[in-house]
């Protein structure tokens, strides 16, 4: 963050909420102000490091009674997995699907945090878009999105946690949002829905927009780990020799780099 942050940070980190209570009673935009570098907050800060501050929720308190913006903090929260910070802004009555296009939900889905996604369905968040029914495994909800074979208006747009990799003339496009979709079921484990939208049309070697890795289904499996749903890709007809957009690795390249060398059997090809 920048230098005029630093003390503020460093009574966050270190745990001293009367040395932060007393920098933001001289400074009340300490709370408010947006960095030009790092974290764009410091509730933004406490958000995302929560799990390693020794007083997260109550930094999080002193900066919220500041002033503090809470809605981006939320999904911040929500995709780094800060369970405390998120459970305490929801109780100060933050909304809970935020406030744009890319919801706390649809941000933990991505993630790839299923407590923090089951934690906000239990609370009433809502499904925006095909991808989200897709991250938890609903078919049920998939179905709703539907009509009959072609996708409801509903299903879209494409949201991202980085914007710039979902272009404007794709964000509405069918067979990216059905791309979209499948991509993100596999990457919150969920195989029955995956297979739900391969049916429905999905491209099962797609490298959909709204991913910041820009790769495949596959890709995605082998980041988390997961030899089940890589099995069911490969039998499928996933092509392990497909480069994703960041690291343009292949399906193994990805399963060293991450540490996953026992997936490495199941990529080979016949």
């Amino acid at each position: 963050m920048d230098e005029d942050f630093g003390e503020a940070a460093l009574a966050i980190f270190v745990g001293d909420v009367g040395g932060l209570t007393s920098l933001v009673t001289d400074d009340p935009g300490l709370a408010t102000r947006v960095s030009s570098v790092g974290h764009p907050t410091l509730l933004q800060l406490v958000a995302c490091e929560a799990e390693q501050l020794p007083k997260a929720v109550d930094a999080a308190r002193v900066l919220v009674q500041a002033g503090a913006a809470t809605g981006s903090p939320l999904v911040s929260a929500a995709g780094c997995g800060s369970l405390s910070v998120l459970e305490f802004l929801l109780d100060e009555g933050v909304g809970i699907d935020g406030e744009g296009l890319w919801t706390p939900l649809d941000e933990a889905l991505y993630w790839a945090n299923g407590d923090i996604a089951e934690l906000l369905v239990s609370r009433g968040a809502r499904i925006r878009a095909l991808s989200t029914a897709a991250g938890l495994g609903d078919v049920e909800a998939i179905a709703q999105l539907f009509d009959g074979k072609a996708l409801a208006a509903a299903a879209g747009p494409i949201g991202s946690p980085f914007p710039d990799t979902v272009p404007d003339e794709l964000a509405r496009d069918p067979q990216s949002i059905l791309d979209h979709a499948f991509v993100m079921a596999v990457n919150a484990g969920h195989q029955a829905a995956a297979e739900d939208l391969l049916g429905r049309g999905a491209e099962i070697n797609a490298r959909p927009p709204g991913f910041h890795w820009r790769g495949t289904a596959l890709h995605a499996a082998i980041w988390r780990g997961d030899s089940a749903l890589v099995s069911w890709l490969m039998s499928s007809g996933a092509d392990p020799s497909i480069r994703d957009g960041l690291a343009d690795s292949d399906a193994a390249g990805w399963a060293t780099h991450h540490g996953h060398p026992e997936l490495l059997p199941l990529l080979e090809t016949a």
